[in-house]
């Protein structure tokens, strides 16, 4: 049961109550200790009774991260997991009511606590989890047929811009993270991964089959990006240096694979402008 003191607002208890709920470890004893002269124990000690909620609420912060980082959480092992998830919840206590968002800082987090280290490269594989957590959630469009690209005249083919998924992220990594998200699926045994493989580029979507992550070369990469930053067919080309000869590939591919939503024509003579779906 908790008492509330003459003079003492509700919402004055209820902040005591919460700053006792996400105290770091360090400051548990003393925050519960604040609060404890509000709580009936009823045969456990005021403090035990608030550690319950405490321990409650850590653990449905770190089952939130985990269901977020499996994989990373499987790499690290549980152990190492949840000494990660409690130092980045005194960090970055939850400030939504939707658990979903608990996550959101945890790459940026990472790659200041483990700068230096030997496990720095988790922070990319973080963001690579954290990609496939916002594609999953993106709106989903109608993808368009290749046949699209037909109707748009040949002159002003590097013009057109084509209009991605919602749900299309784009992670680059110096290290092969898309080979260890693959090899630690649940339907996968986990196998170490060789390093020497080199950086990897991973374009995430979210297609009506669910989620899917391409690992593509740079050049593929950087051109996809362009075509999300809103750069024309022809900028895509230039900026990413894909070879002429290996664009109607390049296409076949993001339209099979469900990226492109609309193709954007914007005639320099009118300046007319018309998206194709």
């Amino acid at each position: 049961m908790i008492s509330r003191p003459e003079g003492t607002t509700l919402a004055e208890l209820q902040g005591r109550f919460a700053a006792a709920l996400r105290a770091s470890d360090d400051e548990a004893d003393a925050a519960a200790a604040r609060f404890a002269e509000h709580v009936d124990g009823d045969g456990l000690a005021p403090a035990a009774r608030i550690e319950v909620y405490r321990n409650n609420v850590l653990a449905m912060f770190e089952g939130a991260l985990a269901r977020t980082y499996p994989v990373l959480r499987r790499r690290v092992g549980d152990g190492y997991f949840r000494g990660l998830a409690r130092a980045y919840r005194d960090a970055h206590p939850s400030r939504s009511g939707d658990l979903h968002w608990v996550g959101r800082s945890f790459p940026a987090w990472l790659a200041s606590y483990l700068a230096g280290g030997e496990y720095a490269w988790l922070a990319d594989l973080a963001r690579l989890e954290w990609g496939c957590e916002e594609a999953q959630v993106a709106g989903q469009a109608a993808p368009l047929e290749p046949a699209a690209l037909a109707k748009v005249v040949p002159d002003e083919l590097g013009d057109a811009r084509l209009v991605l998924q919602a749900s299309v992220r784009l992670i680059e990594s110096a290290y092969p993270v898309w080979s260890v998200w693959r090899e630690n699926q649940p339907d996968a045994p986990g196998a170490p991964v060789d390093f020497s493989i080199g950086p990897q580029r991973v374009v995430v979507a979210c297609g009506e089959s669910g989620l899917v992550l391409h690992s593509v070369p740079e050049d593929h990469f950087r051109f996809v990006a362009a075509l999300a930053s809103g750069a024309t067919l022809g900028t895509a080309v230039d900026e990413s240096g894909v070879a002429i000869d290996h664009l109607p590939a390049l296409l076949r591919w993001l339209f099979s694979a469900g990226l492109v939503t609309a193709v954007a024509v914007a005639g320099s003579g009118e300046r007319r402008h018309e998206e194709i779906a």
